[in-house]
């Protein structure tokens, strides 16, 4: 397999109720010393961007998932018109050694990090062009083989043996053959010895000796390596008993560039025996016929294609995690749509309201999980379409991805309709966002600037308006950052008395919250926010994208967040409700988070001088020093699957407790 060590870094995408990904992208890594880094999105903008910031060696993905990879470079490259550039870079690139095809393709590694090495796929079986197109740029991709009932490896391509087309030798203490009719039979250590308690799904694909019925049809070439032929349940079977592969159709299919996906299936015709049937996933609906036309070259006589259909949805039902098409489902969706009983060879046209709907509207359709006919221009995208705040976001970020147009969120309200968001499409130019903004205060050079000023001025400044008593900095002990500290916000000088009484050792790596509009909306203030506190905007109402990562970008840094919870200033309290998000992140980050509260005994003059205006029935004592007392309360560490209105309030009860 491929080489695992402390420098090895991996991306995880897929989920770990599966095998392959519970053995080979964490328990394996983690027995390495491997790093491991979960992004907060599958979507193609984002995994690049996660590639970017983790900078990820390796990856373990699913066919359809390293395709759209793939798809996603290759757009790039004609929308910048690089295409027989990219080309002649290919066809030199497999004369070279690999460490000279990363340096040709040093832009595209740029993109994902530039230490992207390799890359294991399983699930189901890769298109080897596909497979060479990452090899020529510089990656091994690797392709094992097993089930959840082998525990789960049955084989695997080692980098300095790797055969494309092959899914690698078995390995040790596994023993393959080939039975008669072309099934994969498996017998070894990893083998699962039956399903609980269900003796007759167990007998149904185990010999008493312990031979593992796989299902799958393969062969094993003359260097020992399996080759993969689909599933057994997937074979056609010809009236005069020929055996057609449909993975071996639907290669070809994948090839052609008019085709997203295609799955090909047996289909009997009223009054005529079984036949080859393509149901094509096209880009352009009206291409079918020649899409088959084309195919039907490449292939022999027995695999001719006799019919196709192209389907009607954005996608084909597929499973969850894997990603493999439901066949069984695609066949009941043919006998719904009439195309059953048809006799003429090729069907073909638009087959659906979803065939004419705009780009926009398409991904409406996709992320609100709408029938593309109930999407209309004058569609609302909350009250009419379902689509709440964390919907318009995932739906601007595939906006993003697919069309080019990067939109904050900002733009969008939940009266906003789908003409509205054309509109905005339309009059969006691609854009590149800075991702430094914020980013050069986290710097070792400006981090020692900012405790010198801070020890040298600010600490002794807050020290002569008020005497200041810390308590319960002993929960801090034994914690290990990034945390997220959540105090009260009741004075004006209250970030100053705050930051002056957290140990420096956490001040060293921590970052504050501001408000975007507030502090952020005068360039000055939020020019020396940046310096004196590593301070980041982040939007109190409305737009959150862009506040979300940038707070997600400081915390995988290992930076600690200081956030007020309740959004805006109240000057010597009362306290005022937390802002519901304080609950999101405090569970999707996975930090710990530090209750803290600023307790007022007596006001400063530096504070009372606006008080009247304030708070003017405040009866606070207040004079040339005041005194106030920070507690630091103990670490509250949230579940996963914790609601997050209970997480705020929670965090708050903590807060008012100290």
């Amino acid at each position: 397999m491929f080489p695992l060590g402390p420098k090895q870094r991996e991306l995880s995408i897929l989920p770990l109720s599966h095998m392959f990904e519970q053995t080979g992208g964490l328990i394996a890594p983690l027995i390495a010393g491997a790093s491991i880094a979960y992004p907060t999105s599958l979507q193609p903008a984002v995994l690049i961007r996660s590639f970017r910031q983790f900078r990820a060696s390796m990856l373990l993905i699913v066919p359809q998932g390293l395709r759209l990879l793939n798809n996603a470079i290759e757009r790039r490259v004609d929308q910048g018109g690089r295409r027989k550039t990219f080309e002649r870079l290919h066809e030199l690139a497999r004369h070279l050694p690999m460490a000279l095809r990363r340096l040709l393709f040093l832009p595209v590694h740029a993109q994902f990090g530039g230490r992207l090495r390799y890359v294991a796929v399983g699930g189901a079986a890769l298109d080897p062009d596909i497979a060479a197109r990452w090899m020529d740029m510089g990656v091994h991709v690797l392709q094992g083989y097993g089930a959840t009932e082998t525990s789960p490896i049955v084989s695997f391509t080692p980098p300095e043996r790797n055969k494309l087309g092959t899914v690698g030798p078995p390995i040790p203490g596994v023993d393959v053959r080939v039975a008669d009719d072309g099934e994969l039979l498996v017998r070894g250590a990893n083998v699962f010895k039956g399903y609980w308690e269900n003796d007759e799904a167990t007998r149904a694909v185990l010999d008493p000796d312990g031979t593992y019925h796989t299902g799958d049809l393969g062969d094993i070439d003359a260097d020992g390596n399996l080759v993969l032929r689909g599933r057994k349940k997937d074979m056609i079977v010809l009236p005069d008993g020929t055996k057609v592969h449909a993975q071996d159709i639907e290669d070809v299919l994948a090839r052609d560039p008019r085709v997203s996906d295609s799955a090909v299936v047996g289909l009997e015709r009223a009054g005529q025996d079984i036949q080859v049937h393509a149901v094509l996933l096209l880009k352009e609906p009206m291409d079918a016929e020649a899409v088959v036309r084309d195919a039907n070259t490449k292939l022999s006589g027995s695999q001719q294609i006799r019919g196709s259909t192209v389907w009607p949805d954005e996608d084909f039902p597929r499973t969850q995690g894997l990603r493999k098409i439901r066949k069984r489902l695609v066949l009941e969706r043919l006998e719904q749509l009439g195309r059953g009983g048809r006799p003429e060879a090729v069907a073909a046209g638009p087959a659906a309201p979803s065939a004419v709907l705009s780009d926009v509207e398409r991904l409406v359709a996709q992320i609100a999980q709408l029938p593309g006919d109930l999407i209309k221009k004058e569609s609302r995208l909350s009250s009419d379409l379902g689509l709440d705040s964390l919907g318009r976001v995932e739906l601007l970020g595939v906006i993003e991805e697919e069309l080019g147009a990067y939109i904050d969120d900002a733009s969008l309200d939940p009266e906003t309709t789908v003409a509205d968001l054309e509109r905005i499409v339309a009059g969006a130019r691609e854009t590149k966002r800075d991702e430094s903004i914020y980013a050069w205060p986290l710097s070792p050079f400006f981090r020692f600037v900012r405790v010198l000023l801070w020890e040298a001025l600010i600490t002794p400044l807050m020290h002569t308006f008020y005497r200041i008593k810390v308590s319960g900095v002993e929960n801090l002990r034994g914690l290990r950052g990034p945390v997220m500290f959540t105090p009260n916000h009741c004075l004006h000088w209250d970030n100053g008395i705050i930051l002056s009484s957290i140990p420096l050792s956490w001040r060293w790596k921590l970052s504050v919250a501001a408000a975007a509009d507030d502090i952020f909306g005068n360039p000055l203030r939020g020019l020396a926010a940046t310096l004196l506190a590593n301070a980041f905007p982040v939007a109190r109402e409305g737009a959150i994208r862009r506040s979300l990562e940038l707070l997600g970008a400081r915390l995988d840094r290992d930076f600690s967040v200081l956030i007020y919870p309740e959004g805006k200033l109240t000057v010597a309290g009362p306290t005022q409700p937390f802002k519901s998000g304080t609950g999101l992140i405090a569970v999707e980050g996975g930090t710990p988070v530090v209750p803290m509260k600023l307790r007022i005994n007596r006001m400063s003059i530096a504070d009372g001088i606006d008080l009247k205006h304030f708070a003017p029935n405040v009866p606070v004592k207040w004079a040339l020093r005041g005194d106030v007392e920070v507690l630091f309360g103990k670490p509250i560490v949230f579940a996963a699957e914790t609601d997050f209105n209970a997480a705020t309030e929670q965090i708050q009860a903590a807060v008012a407790a100290l």
